[in-house]
């Protein structure tokens, strides 16, 4: 049976609404039902009326709970609800009758589709060649394929794009180092990983060297100008140490699950970003200032910033200019998504600002998409010093207190199993704190079973797998399912968090936060461990309702996780 062939509850709910409305003469607008924030309001609730007394004549005399009585009254008696109650200003507030939840166990998973296809970019990752490879860039790369994973769920074109700094500054720094270190080490004979970590020693001694020694100073700018200007001298170095970086960046964003249809780098917008400047100079976009070319934000009621040094070089600011105009040439997006730290907030208002400016096509499309910091126990990492816990160190300590867990497995795929839990606890841990706010990731608590972790859902999934395992359903008709009329109250409980699944997606996916599906799963999830816990299920007399109910938990657990990235095993 196709999920098309499932009269939704819902649904015929707003549809209902719709009809009311209409009959009592009000003009058409869109009407919202909402999850209860307390279940006692019953399974779904309405501020339609509150809406409608906006609405409403100079003459009339309607409040929004009057407006809500005589909807109550147009939309009647019928058939799939318990009761209807109005609560004060003049909410409404929708009960649905147990038989009318049932139908939709045959169907849990039915994500709603736009009504018209978007071409999205998401730019996200962002790590920088020649530096370490921290956990911020973990979550980072976590949180935009998540976003892509919901927006493809609900039908957008999506492409992925990563745009990374292989020029700069840091650059020289690294390089720099590498010719310190050059004799004291043989990066011919290293691994990837080992590469990695020798050019974030080498960026740790550059950058220190940088603020402590003058002389030093001077050899990494003068590095500095070389990369810009090409020079043959630095340009085989700086394209071998970045090869390294390259590498082993794959070898992370293989392990999280996430690829990328583009790769972006500073190396190849800087030149373009410049002569888009230069241009929009002589325009009057941009100005002159102690030898330095600026956008002055000021007149915006932003802030100035440089696009071009003093010593003619492209600031990131210049950089993100050529980078726009290259990506809408490599995909015409309706919108652009840039994940990137809350740091950088004010940066991109004035880079927007510049950008809608010059390419107007292009600067309204923008979106900056803000996270928050991760955060050490003892305080904000640091890459100049080295005080980093990298993305590699953190995913091997983790799946070192996961291989503790799962000591005793007998699993014939164990070590695949632990790769996918310890994915998942990282995972979970960053996706299940809002977007916006800092987080300090605390290893012990992301690994346990027994809380709210990524380890806790899949091994309830896990669970749900194990029941159905030796007791295969054969439900084929809505007939089969609407004969089991009685629930228990935990039943009832999970019917309807099954039947907010939809919604809560949407949500997540419209606000770009992760975190209201991870919420949403951790509420199912233990839903459904108490229900496993308080009742019987195959030796039961309602079996073929506990197995289609655990089969329809265990869906939507798989189709959440998805959607943070994160995998499903069958065992644990």
């Amino acid at each position: 049976m196709t999920g098309e062939e499932i009269l939704n509850s819902r649904e015929l709910l707003k549809e209902s609404l719709i009809k009311a409305v209409k009959a009592l003469g009000f003009p058409a607008t869109d009407i919202v039902l909402s999850i209860p924030e307390n279940p006692s309001f019953g399974d779904y609730t309405s501020n339609i009326a509150l809406q409608l007394a906006k609405l409403k004549s100079k003459t009339s005399k309607q409040t929004s709970f009057e407006i809500a009585k005589e909807i109550m009254v147009k939309m009647g008696n019928l058939d799939f609800l318990e009761k209807i109650e109005i609560a004060e200003p003049g909410f409404i507030n929708f009960t649905l009758k147990d038989q009318a939840l049932i139908p939709n166990l045959l169907s849990p998973v039915n994500l709603p589709k736009v009504s018209k296809k978007q071409r999205i970019l998401v730019e996200f990752a962002h790590p920088n060649t020649h530096k370490a490879f921290h956990i911020g860039h973990l979550r980072n790369i976590i949180l935009g394929e998540s976003i892509c994973r919901m927006l493809e769920g609900r039908g957008e074109d999506v492409y992925r794009a990563n745009y990374q700094g292989d020029i700069g500054p840091h650059v020289a720094k690294a390089i720099w180092g590498v010719k310190k270190l050059a004799g004291q080490t043989k990066p011919e004979q290293m691994d990837t990983k080992q590469r990695a970590q020798f050019l974030g020693q080498a960026y740790a001694l550059g950058s220190k060297a940088y603020q402590d020694d003058v002389a030093a100073k001077k050899e990494i700018e003068q590095i500095n100008s070389q990369i810009y200007q090409r020079d043959p001298q630095i340009w085989d170095l700086w394209m071998q140490t970045r090869s390294w970086s390259l590498d082993y960046f794959q070898t992370i964003y293989h392990q999280l699950g996430t690829r990328f249809d583009r790769l972006f780098f500073e190396s190849e917008v800087d030149s373009e970003g410049k002569k888009i400047v230069q241009q929009f100079l002589a325009k009057g976009i941009f100005a002159e200032s102690e030898g330095a070319v600026i956008f002055n934000g000021e007149e915006f009621g932003l802030h100035k910033r440089v696009f071009i040094t003093s010593q003619g070089n492209p600031t990131y600011e210049a950089k993100d200019l050529g980078l726009a105009k290259q990506q809408y040439e490599a995909f015409a997006f309706n919108l652009a998504i840039h994940v990137v730290a809350n740091e950088q907030t004010d940066y991109f208002k004035v880079l927007f600002k510049a950008l809608e400016l010059i390419f107007p096509q292009i600067g309204p499309k923008e979106f900056h998409l803000a996270y928050g910091m991760v955060n050490l126990p003892s305080g904000k990492m640091s890459s100049r010093t080295g005080e980093v816990i990298t993305g590699e160190s953190l995913l091997s300590e983790v799946r070192g207190k996961v291989a503790q867990v799962m000591a005793d497995s007998q699993l014939e795929t164990k070590d695949e199993v632990v790769e996918q839990v310890t994915v998942g606890a990282v995972k979970f841990a960053m996706l299940k704190i809002a977007p916006s706010s800092d987080m300090i990731f605390d290893i012990a608590r992301s690994v346990s079973l027994q809380g709210d972790s990524g380890p806790y859902l899949q091994y309830t999934f896990a669970r749900t797998q194990s029941v159905l395992k030796n007791a295969p359903l054969e439900i084929e008709s809505i007939d089969d399912v609407k004969k089991f009329l009685h629930l228990e109250k935990q039943e009832r409980l999970l019917l309807i968090r099954l039947d907010y699944f939809d919604i809560v997606v949407q949500q997540a996916s419209e606000q770009y936060r992760p975190n209201l599906i991870a919420t949403y799963l951790l509420e199912l999830t233990k839903d459904y461990n108490l229900f496993y816990q308080k009742y019987r299920i195959l030796n039961s007399d309602n079996v073929e309702f506990r197995l289609l109910l655990t089969a329809a938990v265990g869906q939507v657990i798989k189709e959440g996780l998805r959607l943070l990235g994160i995998e499903a095993p069958v065992q644990m």
